[in-house]
């Protein structure tokens, strides 16, 4: 079974800065870019571009795992009422059985 990937905008952002971030760095290393100061700001900004892309990744992915396990939660409180219930219902018979056992006695 393959999952086809879903790209979004915070995907295409996150690999750009990246690019250009690693861009800039071999041209700047290998001297191609010799620029006045205020372009070796680009670093910077795409650094926080990167960061603002990799929050909003991370809020979607925390936003799926709260409904994930809010719905386990819904689930596992289900499962306790059953597991009381029968519980209850185990206790109920195991008491008239006793009585009945006393009785016959």
């Amino acid at each position: 079974m393959t999952r086809k990937y879903k790209f979004d905008i915070w995907d295409i952002i996150i690999w750009i800065s990246l690019l250009t971030l690693l861009i800039y760095i071999v041209a700047k290393i290998t001297g191609i870019i010799n620029t006045p100061d205020w372009v070796n700001l680009i670093p910077i900004i795409t650094l926080g571009f990167f960061a603002g892309a990799f929050y909003q990744k991370v809020l979607g992915f925390m936003e799926k795992m709260f409904i994930r396990t809010d719905y386990l939660k819904e689930k596992t409180e289900v499962l306790n009422k059953e597991i009381t219930n029968i519980n209850s219902k185990l206790s109920n018979y195991e008491s008239l059985k006793k009585s009945n056992e006393n009785k016959k006695r």
